[in-house]
């Protein structure tokens, strides 16, 4: 019998501890590091609701991965867009569906409060999120350039 897919919530303050632990697996994964207030300020930012801050969480309602997004308006419709910029399950929630489930639970809300789109981008070499992503969406022919200020 296939595994039901985790249950996905808002992130709360009282998830801090277990965040502090997935934020940090995620910055090693992509071999970044943070000063603590930068971390603070994020975690800051999803609870106040300036970032969507959602979590994927195991029958003991212990988060097992995380979603961040940022709603914004565009300039090609009045409906706005919805940036997913951090997804990340921990290594041994992997294939479980978290991933899935997080990005489903956007697209659910998307649709009831008449976003235009949810869009994302990996790393070239990100082969195993890839193919996720491809089953979700559709790949496009933008790059990306980045000019640091």
């Amino acid at each position: 019998m296939k595994k039901a897919p985790p249950a996905i919530r808002p992130i709360r303050a009282a998830d801090r501890a277990a965040w502090d632990e997935l934020w940090a697996g995620y910055l090693v994964f992509y071999k970044a590091r943070l000063a603590p207030e930068i971390s603070d300020d994020t975690f800051a930012r999803i609870l106040s609701g300036a970032l969507i801050g959602l979590v994927a969480v195991d029958e003991a309602d212990r988060p097992i991965g995380f979603a961040h997004a940022l709603l914004h308006a565009g300039t090609w419709s009045p409906k706005p867009l919805c940036y997913l910029e951090d997804l990340f399950a921990r290594p041994e929630a992997r294939g479980q569906g978290v991933g899935r489930a997080l990005i489903e639970a956007l697209v659910a809300t998307g649709r009831r409060e008449g976003w235009l789109r949810l869009y994302w981008q990996t790393a070239r070499d990100n082969e195993t999120a890839q193919r996720l992503y491809d089953r979700l969406g559709r790949r496009t022919d933008w790059l990306r350039y980045d000019l640091d200020l």
